[in-house]
């Protein structure tokens, strides 16, 4: 059986210097598994509460290149 895993999600603003005093994070650049993924710009991306030992869902809205939905066997 196929061990199943995560993606790996990078959610990044990217900036010349850091706002003195910044809080704030304005995503303005992601990855998925290490690729860039362009999104909408109004584009919202949701991250579930993050808590010790419990899985983390994203939900993002992105521009799909390809989309290939199949059935597959072992």
């Amino acid at each position: 059986m196929t061990e199943l895993h995560g993606a790996d999600i990078e959610i990044i603003e990217r900036r010349r210097v850091p706002a003195e005093g910044s809080d704030v994070v304005l995503p303005n650049h992601v990855r998925i598994n290490g690729a860039p993924i362009t999104i909408p710009a109004d584009s919202r991306i949701q991250v579930s509460e993050i808590a010790d030992g419990e899985p983390v869902t994203v939900t993002i809205t992105v521009f799909a290149r390809s989309i290939s939905i199949r059935a597959e066997e072992p």
